[in-house]
């Protein structure tokens, strides 16, 4: 046999192995990768989640398996079924190459039916380990029992990353619009794109890293018809920093325009609120969230009513328990001293500007975690907590903030009333000292702790 036909008869026999084992041996190790997979759903998830994996059909170009979710989220559990459609076809490097997701409500006797609205949902095996997920609903119109009314076009929502290591979430909304009773309160959203990051963390030990962006075009909430709230040109920034042992989550705000209030009472443009949470011991975030999960795990069982005194009394002891447990873990937070700073709160309106600061912490020092409960929480921070900020208003903001665009003569006689008001309240607060008037701006500066209230150095409580 030539060498040429040799490789051919060759190649023909590996390409025929590839084809009729590989799928088989890819089926395997899918299997075994959506059973640890759903083992550690509960565990690795930050979200208030249960999984169960109820089946595995194994075949050998495809298989499936059927997943129960429940979700904790509200007074009443959402329980979830999703089928999983595995292709197995042998494409070299994949461990195994897409998955097609069909979910589905369950009701409260088990009863499997569709959603309300259509989504597509699938999962791609990337090489070296990773994957990326991907749902979408092209058209979302439901209503529910008491009449809440959602409209939404084109959602979509992209995981992508690797198992334990760093995962990245992608989440579009074009069009949304939640309306209640005959239109009573309409809240209308366009074009809420998010994109964050983060890695797996495991261990306190390991370095967390945590950003995001969240870019808002117009948000817009009316009643009746009337404009109650609207936010323009929204965008946020997140960032986690790693202090070793303690971590600090920082956000940053900023808001292009926005109307408050009935008729466009009060409107503010170049909004900015940039603030961080400090000392966050990362020993007791994972604490925490163990026992919450360990709580949401308990009521995933979902005993029997009770009906007995003893047994309404028995459920109430463990419930008291489990709060009791939690409240212990929130008390590692606080040995670490952690505290929330407000770097910059500014706004321009039409009558002035109005910048801001403030700085609270706790003091976690020889605090008695042990003692801590349910019920004493604020006797036993009330001691340890304190901090410090201050404001500056332009004088008209004060004065003109709250007057409505109303030229008749009467409107104009009340607004000249209400300020003449407002100038005698302000002469007041003035005269005692609790804020600073230079004739253009007013300002305070406040500290409180254990010791009490004071405003400029006067003490008010």
């Amino acid at each position: 046999m030539k060498r040429s036909q040799l490789a051919i008869a060759v190649s023909a026999a590996l390409v025929v192995a590839w084809i009729a084992v590989v799928p088989g041996l890819v089926g395997i190790k899918a299997e075994t990768e959506m059973s640890k997979n759903t083992e550690d759903a509960l565990t690795s998830s930050s979200f208030p989640v249960t999984a169960k994996l109820e089946s595995f059909q194994r075949g050998w170009f495809s298989s499936t398996a059927k997943i129960d979710y429940t979700v904790f989220s509200a007074a009443q559990p959402i329980h979830l079924v999703v089928d999983n459609h595995i292709n197995q076809f042998a494409i070299p490097l994949y461990r195994w190459a897409k998955v097609t997701h069909t979910i589905a409500m369950l009701d409260d006797k088990g009863v499997s039916a569709p959603l309300p609205f259509n989504i597509d949902a699938s999962t791609d095996r990337l090489f070296f380990g990773g994957f990326s997920s991907k749902l979408s609903a092209a058209d979302v119109d439901w209503k529910n029992k008491e009449d809440l009314h959602i409209v939404g076009k084109q959602l979509a929502l992209k995981v992508s990353g690797k198992a334990g290591g760093k995962l990245q979430y992608e989440i579009s909304v074009p069009s949304l619009t939640a309306t209640t009773v005959a239109g009573l309160i309409n809240i209308n959203l366009v074009n809420l794109n998010v994109n964050c990051s983060y890695t797996d963390e495991k261990t306190a030990t390991d370095t967390w890293k945590q950003q995001g962006h969240i870019q808002l075009d117009n948000i817009k909430v009316t009643k009746n018809g009337a404009t109650y709230l609207q936010l323009q040109n929204l965008a946020m920034d997140t960032n986690a920093r790693d202090h070793g042992e303690n971590l600090d989550l920082v956000y940053q705000t900023k808001i292009d325009k926005s109307t408050f209030g009935d008729t466009g009472a009060f409107n503010a443009e170049d909004i900015h609120l940039d603030f961080s949470y400090l000392n966050l011991n990362k020993v007791a975030l994972l604490k925490l969230q163990a026992a919450s999960k360990a709580f949401y795990l308990e009521a995933s069982k979902a005993p029997a009513a009770a009906t007995a005194d003893a047994d309404i009394n028995a459920q109430l002891s463990k419930q008291k328990a489990y709060v009791s447990a939690l409240m212990k873990q929130a008390g590692g937070f606080i040995t670490s001293s952690p505290g929330v700073k407000v770097d910059r709160f500014s706004l321009k309106t039409p009558n002035g500007d109005v910048a801001g600061t403030l700085e609270a912490h706790l003091e976690g020092k020889d605090f008695p975690v042990e003692a801590l409960g349910g019920d004493n929480v604020m006797a036993l921070l009330k001691e340890r907590f304190s901090g410090k900020g201050s404001l500056n208003v332009a004088r008209d903001v004060f004065l003109n903030a709250s007057d409505k665009k109303n030229t008749t003569p009467e409107a104009l006689q009340l607004q000249s009333t209400q300020r003449q008001m407002k100038e005698n309240q302000l002469k007041m607060l003035v005269d005692k000292g609790f804020v600073k008037d230079d004739g253009k701006h007013l300002s305070l500066e406040s500290t409180f702790g254990p010791q009490g209230v004071q405003i400029n150095g006067k003490h008010v409580m």
